[in-house]
């Protein structure tokens, strides 16, 4: 298993990490500031079972495809997380997409900084990913620590709509933590359109807070401005500030949590629904930072 670490120091000299395992969909195993870690190491058995939890990521679809629409796997006994996902009733062998499981190609690689591609006719297992994916696709991923930050540019161009975002599993402290954010008054309810208001205290300034203490599974808008989110966690023991920039308002950033988890998923996307996506070229860059 082939893993990358990068490295590099905070404006205080404290020193940051980020892992990455590109033969396993680019994962993001761990994320340190000193002996702050952000990603949530008890998700590692989602990892082993079908390369979820920790750092995860999203592209090119969302979520689950309707199992009419799911293109058929040549010898599924290639691909041992199928019959794991398939026995708990899941049909989509590749939730979330193709690009979190495949092998990525790394094209360089320094101490603070990788790039790596994905293309849709890349084998695995001697199968195509765009047959496994059901469409031709390109990706490209770089991530870096510079200046005290880690930055994440991930990009698809693609033969059919598509989607590229972050899936991180960040630590709860005690199974606490609260959610800050400048957004637009109306979210997405999974396939529900709701007011922010109706979910979530809007302060004085319309920031939204929002306690990890109740189930949440919402997308959200960015404000003011549509292209660029800045979201705080306060997860009792530790702060992240995640913000991003999409080239279009073709974008959200989903919010997850289970009642009662240790984690909450942040997930900066290139869609506005994403179960629905609108482009064939889309990209995110986000900027992680642990306070």
């Amino acid at each position: 298993m082939e893993v990358v670490a990068l490295r590099g120091k905070t404006p205080s000299h404290e020193t940051l990490e980020a892992i990455f395992l590109p033969s396993c969909g680019m994962n993001m195993i761990s994320y340190k500031k000193g002996d702050i870690q952000v990603i949530d190491q008890s998700t590692q058995d989602q990892f082993d079972e079908r390369m979820a939890g920790l750092g995860a990521i999203i592209g090119p679809h969302f979520h689950r495809r309707k199992k009419e629409i799911l293109p058929t796997i040549p010898s599924e006994e290639l691909f041992p997380h199928i019959a794991r996902v398939k026995a708990k009733g899941v049909d989509d062998p590749f939730s979330h997409g193709i690009a979190r499981y495949a092998p990525w190609t790394v094209k360089d690689l320094s101490d603070s900084k990788i790039t790596c591609v994905l293309n849709g006719k890349d084998l695995w297992n001697g199968v195509s990913l765009a047959a496994l994916e059901g469409q031709d696709f390109h990706m490209e991923w770089t991530s870096e620590i510079k200046d005290g930050t880690l930055t994440i540019q991930l990009s698809v161009v693609s033969s059919a709509d598509s989607i590229v975002g972050l899936h991180h599993y960040y630590r709860l402290g005690n199974k606490k933590g609260r959610i800050f954010a400048q957004v637009q008054e109306t979210c997405l309810d999974l396939k529900v359109k709701k007011q922010v208001k109706d979910i979530a205290v809007i302060d004085e300034k319309r920031c939204m807070i929002f306690d990890l203490d109740r189930s949440i599974d919402c997308a959200f808008y960015p404000d003011p401005d549509p292209c660029s989110g800045e979201i705080l966690l306060d997860a009792s023991d530790y702060k992240l500030r995640l913000s991003y920039h999409a080239p279009s308002q073709e974008n959200c950033w989903n919010l997850y949590h289970p009642e009662g988890s240790s984690y909450v998923c942040i997930e900066p996307l290139s869609a506005k629904d994403p179960r629905h996506p609108n482009l064939t070229v889309s990209s995110i860059t986000a900027h992680l930072k642990i306070l």
